[in-house]
């Protein structure tokens, strides 16, 4: 599943993704099941004051039915008020947008780009009476 991931692309690199984040003390790795079969899996590393998420992964019979939106959520869910940064090529870039995700910045690669994408929670409106600690 890892290795069909754009960010990673073999099994050895997705091997050598989880080692990584298996030995890094705020690297995080989380999966769900259906039953007795993995259909999503990702990364999560705190990094400073944000979270970076590394890598998502959805068995590619399960795409489509929002196992990887289920995933991402869950993710902002563990990063609380904290922003969350992903890395997407072309292809994922409109997935992330849809989600609520903004580009940040953008490289090129071979043939195309990576976009480094960011999700900053919500603020609470000062003009809706809310004072500095968020109560009125």
């Amino acid at each position: 599943m890892l290795a069909d991931c754009p960010a990673l692309g073999s099994v050895e690199a997705a091997a050598t993704a989880i080692a990584v984040l298996r030995d890094n003390p705020d690297g995080e790795l989380y999966g769900w099941l259906d039953g007795e079969e993995l259909v999503a899996v990702y990364g999560l590393r705190k990094a400073g004051l944000n979270y970076e998420l590394p890598w998502l992964a959805v068995t590619p019979s399960r795409r489509g039915r929002r196992y990887g939106r289920s995933a991402l959520v869950d993710a902002l869910r563990r990063c609380g008020r904290k922003p969350l940064t992903v890395e997407a090529d072309e292809s994922g870039k409109g997935w992330f947008e849809g989600i609520g995700f903004r580009t940040v910045g953008r490289r090129p690669t071979g043939g195309g780009f990576r976009y480094r994408m960011g999700w900053y929670a919500p603020r609470l409106p000062q003009e809706a009476g809310y004072g500095a600690h968020g109560s009125r």
